[in-house]
């Protein structure tokens, strides 16, 4: 009996991706990788294509469906299933994971004439009640990392088959692919694979060897498409292969499990893969499990201990990343309100078409950051804010056709044990969280579905530590070479050095600021100056209401501004028409001597396009010339505009005092495969009010946030 080598490539391109990015992956990776494929028809090889990216492939790529459908009806490949738009499965509600599976399934069916039977897990995700789902969506097996089976006990030289584990009853068969084998392909010659299986094969420690990993390293990662096409590494290993045929087979999956018996029975801690263990560490905790691990191989026990160590968990992204968080709990907000729909009306056409936004929302590249993960990406989070406030939208009008509708509702939104205040009409969203400064957490455009406060907070990551290094030795390599995304990043992009500087408070709305005269922009941007008063970050008590002219909340809190008690309350109200704010301030001193100081409410602001250069800064009728992507300061202002002279969204800042203003540009230093890198995430408009309050005195600020679309 010969040795079988089951290969499953996962091909992906997240929700939101620019095009040009995925027609580069087509003409690098996709596309001769099916090339020379079709070169070796005895082959077989099993392929997940997300559904995001065969909706792309379907509409700019047709000839490449053409291409796949025939190695599927010659019987060379066999089509692995999955969530359709490649969420992370435990981070939704487990009604939309087996949705988007059945989805995905009934889509390859149709496309590909294949009804699957196997599940690709996105990011190799796993936790122990998914069984449970994936027997509920008719998903017969799934693929997850061998360490994921290490770390329940098992030992490496029992992965070579597949495993039956269950959740109530409820069964799945599960293969562990093998690290060494994804470590090796496509960055070793391929006699080091064959020979690696055959040492194994007739030791008599094993006859099936699985491989499962990303496409993109076959082209698309830095260096590979040379390597792989024009070296011809992907020819030589399918040669490789079949040189060998006299004592190793390609199989599918699905032969496997009719062909084999499952090793044993096996239940899978929470896991992922080891490296994004890792990434969900805090930053600190994150050097220290590095120099754990370099310590370990130092003393040449890292296959010893390997099983032993491992990093955080997924979910922990949510708390590491509270951004993360926002966009994970909006979703799960708009699922259930999307559900009791469902459950109240029964499936129409149009929930359906709401639920594929919803859906298009769960993807999981922008919810979690590692050297893939694009939390970092403005575009990614853009895309994901957009199709939730879009199903969000449907919703509406499904509930209040053409009617008015204007809300506010009290909820723990966020899941932090804290009520948070959410106020609406057909025209905008606003999310309140009192306990974190009394801020505006989330502000949505429904008529144009975005989130105009999509921005990222400047954190300190492990990697810096990296780049500081890199910087202090004069390293900056392009780093072309065929390398795998664990070798290490290379280049450090221009303007990295001068923007390592970290923030105190997440960027949202209305964060209350009281700071002295001699704080001037650069300081304040750098987070080098001192704070005066202690409202950032502070709890706010909160009240609500609602009205015929519409919602308001009011959020008070009593604190100190240069050691003296001050008083402030600030209403935010939402018409009942309309696609604006109010923000009406009240500063009262209750101190028995005059505070002196500046008030200086901070306005985050993430534009559609980022820093595109369609945006013009607009004060008082008259345009700065400066973009987005610059600082800029102005004395006297009472009218704010962010210009878009593509009339997609502006956003307009009236004050009703002149102010003095800021335009601070918020910009990351972060990584990808490619670089460390400086990504503009939004801009921060500062208006400051200098005043002087007597005691037992008052004063106001007025503000409205307008969105035009």
């Amino acid at each position: 009996m010969k040795a079988n080598l089951v290969m499953g490539i996962h091909f992906h391109q997240p929700v939101g991706n620019f095009d040009n990015v995925i027609d580069r992956a087509c003409e690098k990776c996709y596309s001769p990788f099916l090339e020379t494929l079709g070169k070796y028809p005895k082959i077989k090889i099993s392929f997940h294509f997300t559904g995001c990216l065969l909706e792309w492939i379907e509409k700019h790529r047709p000839e490449m469906m053409k291409k796949i459908k025939k190695m599927v009806e010659n019987g060379q490949v066999e089509m692995i299933a999955g969530a359709f738009y490649e969420p992370i499965l435990p981070s939704i509600p487990a009604r939309d994971r087996i949705s988007q599976i059945k989805m995905l399934k009934d889509y390859v069916n149709k496309n590909f004439s294949y009804k699957p039977s196997g599940a690709w897990i996105a990011e190799r995700v796993w936790e122990p009640s998914l069984a449970s789902d994936l027997f509920d969506a008719g998903i017969k097996y799934a693929i997850l990392d061998d360490t994921h089976f290490m770390y329940s006990g098992i030992r490496k030289e029992k992965t070579y088959g597949y495993y039956i584990t269950e959740d109530n009853g409820k069964t799945v068969a599960i293969f562990p692919s093998d690290k060494i084998l994804r470590y090796n392909i496509p960055f070793k010659m391929p006699e080091e694979s064959t020979r690696y299986m055959r040492d194994i094969y007739y030791g008599g420690r094993g006859d099936t060897f699985i491989y499962g990993d990303d496409g993109e390293k076959f082209g698309e990662w830095p260096g590979t498409h040379k390597w792989v096409f024009e070296e011809k590494w992907l020819e030589k290993f399918f040669n490789e292969l079949m040189k060998n045929t006299d004592w190793l087979e390609t199989v599918h999956f699905s032969d496997v499990l009719k062909n084999k018996k499952p090793i044993g029975r096996v239940y899978l801690p929470t896991s992922s893969y080891e490296e994004m263990l890792e990434w969900a560490l805090p930053w600190d905790l994150q050097m220290q499990y590095e120099d754990a691990v370099k310590d370990i191989e130092y003393l040449g026990k890292k296959d010893f201990y390997g099983p032993f160590v491992r990093g955080s968990f997924w979910r922990t992204f949510f708390s590491k990343y509270p951004e993360s968080n926002q966009m994970n709990k909006r979703m799960v907000y708009v699922s259930n309100r999307l559900n009791d729909l469902i459950n109240e009306k029964g499936k129409t056409k149009a929930l359906e078409e709401a639920a594929r936004e919803l859906y298009r929302g769960q993807c999981n590249c922008a919810y979690w950051h590692g050297v893939f993960g694009g939390l970092y990406l403005f575009h990614l989070r853009r895309a994901i804010f957009h199709h939730l406030i879009k199903c969000d939208s449907m919703l509406d009008k499904i509930v209040y056709g053409s009617k008015k509708n204007c809300e506010v509702k009290v909820l723990d939104y966020d899941a932090d044990g804290i009520n948070e205040i959410v106020m609406e009409n057909r025209h905008v969203s606003v999310f309140i969280d009192p306990a974190d400064g009394g801020v505006i957490k989330e502000l949505d455009s429904k008529d144009v579905c975005q989130n105009v406060l999509n921005s990222l907070r400047r954190r300190k990551e492990a990697y810096h530590r990296k780049i500081e290094e890199k910087i202090r030795n004069g390293q900056n390599q392009e780093g072309n070479e065929c390398k795998t995304i664990h070798d290490g990043i290379q280049k450090v992009q221009a303007g990295v050095a001068d923007n390592m500087v970290y923030d105190w408070y997440n960027r949202s709305s209305l964060i209350d600021h009281f700071i002295t005269e001699n704080v001037n922009i650069k300081d304040f941007s750098d987070s080098r100056y001192m704070e005066s008063g202690d409202f950032v970050n502070s709890d706010y008590a909160a009240d609500s209401e609602k009205d015929e002219k519409g919602v308001k909340a009011v959020l008070k809190r009593l604190g100190r501004v240069d050691g003296k008690a001050l008083l402030l309350s600030k209403e935010i109200s939402v018409a009942a028409e309309g696609a604006s704010v109010k923000v009406k301030y009240t500063l009262e001193n209750k101190d028995s001597s005059a505070i002196s100081m500046y008030f200086a409410p901070e306005i985050n602001v993430s534009m559609p396009d980022a820093d595109s250069d369609k945006y013009d800064i607009v004060t008082d009728g008259k345009s700065a010339n400066v973009g987005l992507g610059k600082s800029y300061e102005k004395d006297d202002v009472k009218d704010i505009l962010i210009d878009d002279k593509g009339k997609y969204l502006s956003y307009h800042i009236k004050l009703s005092k002149k102010a003095r203003l800021w335009h601070i540009p918020v910009k990351t230093v972060s990584q990808s495969e490619q670089a460390y890198e400086l990504n503009y995430q939004s801009s921060a408009i500062v208006p400051a009010w200098q005043f002087n309050i007597k005691p037992k005195e008052k004063i106001e600020f007025e503000l409205t946030l307008s969105l035009k679309a």
